[in-house]
């Protein structure tokens, strides 16, 4: 029982840390892999992540799936096997295929010290006592990984506008990478939070952060379904809350045609008892579906979801990624 409590304490620290790791690999390949056309990129982009509504089994679900990331690199690696070194070229990894290990270095940031992370995400302000579960990083079977270097992405961020947009698994990550990349700072007051009081954004849940000498900034704009929650007259002439499955969350178009990084996600609002059972809620059009299925709902968000980003995004400015469905973080 102690193991599987110890095994629990530590999984919230590892989505962060995993999270902030598969980033930086897709924005320093990024930087390397041939340019695209939009049409090809969008065309499989959605494809792949349609199937992620196969995953909705049960409220509880935590299943997902894991596709091959190719890294390319311009020199080869050496990783010690069976206390032998073995040189290998990482021209392919399965970085999701892998194990926590224990890693006594020092965290990226101190825990306690960031100023970004809020009271009801701050596990020290909030009494936990412990710090073990900071000490594990994540070890992919066919390649050994480098150390999260937050002025390396600090540099390939220059002058870009990084945007996170969903729930608060990305509101974690979010304040994870801020934290972060302040800590590979030497003036740590060379950070600011961007001010949205000129256009009211920050009422509709938009967040951001700008590092001075870099000229970048790292948003987060507050999207937990990617469309938009509505309202109907029921019989009786009362307001009934819905989610239109057509219709794009309106906040999100305010901030795509300036960002060079989008990262969307969503995924565990469709849980919650009155999305997962969906009935009276599911609304498209004039129509409001009596009884709709979660996985055919999200995946028709979804659909609405790549047909903006289709219609919306210029793929040869913007880069677009999107989370999958992740374990749980909250209790």
């Amino acid at each position: 029982m102690a193991d599987l409590k110890n095994l629990f304490l530590i999984t919230k620290h590892q989505i962060f840390l995993t999270s902030l790791f598969f980033l930086s690999l897709f924005l320093l390949s990024s930087s390397l892999l041939p340019v695209l056309s939009p049409s090809l990129i969008v065309s499989s982009f959605t494809s792949r992540l349609l199937t992620a509504a196969n995953f909705f089994s049960s409220p509880s679900s935590t299943s997902a799936s894991s596709d091959t990331v190719t890294l390319y690199t311009v020199s080869p690696r050496r990783i010690r096997v069976k206390n032998e070194f073995k040189k290998i070229e990482l021209t392919s990894c399965d970085i999701f295929d892998g194990s926590w290990v224990f890693d006594d270095t020092k965290p990226v940031y101190s825990p306690g010290y960031c100023p970004f992370v809020e009271d009801k995400f701050n596990c020290f302000k909030n009494g936990r006592p412990d710090s073990g579960f900071l000490r594990y990083r994540w070890q992919p079977r066919g390649c050994s990984i480098p150390r999260f270097d937050g002025k390396k992405m600090l540099k390939i961020l220059r002058g870009k506008r990084l945007v996170f947009v969903g729930d608060s698994l990305n509101r974690n990550m979010w304040e994870s990478l801020v934290c972060s990349l302040r800590s590979a700072l030497e003036d740590k007051n060379r950070v600011s939070k961007v001010s949205w009081r000129r256009s009211n954004l920050q009422n509709e849940g938009f967040y951001g952060f700008r590092f001075k000498d870099f000229g970048c900034s790292v948003d987060f704009i507050k999207s937990p379904f990617l469309v938009q929650k509505s309202e109907v007259l029921d019989g009786y002439g009362k307001r009934k809350e819905t989610l239109r499955l057509d219709v794009i969350q309106g906040s999100i178009k305010k901030i795509y045609k300036d960002a060079d990084i989008i990262v969307f996600n969503t995924g565990h609002w469709w849980t919650h008892q009155k999305t997962y059972e969906g009935k009276d809620y599911y609304q498209e059009g004039n129509r409001v579906y009596e009884k709709l299925g979660v996985k055919e709902a999200y995946t028709k968000a979804l659909h609405t979801w790549a047909d903006w980003v289709d219609s919306n995004i210029n793929m040869t400015k913007t880069r677009v990624f999107f989370v999958g469905y992740s374990s749980s973080h909250f209790r």
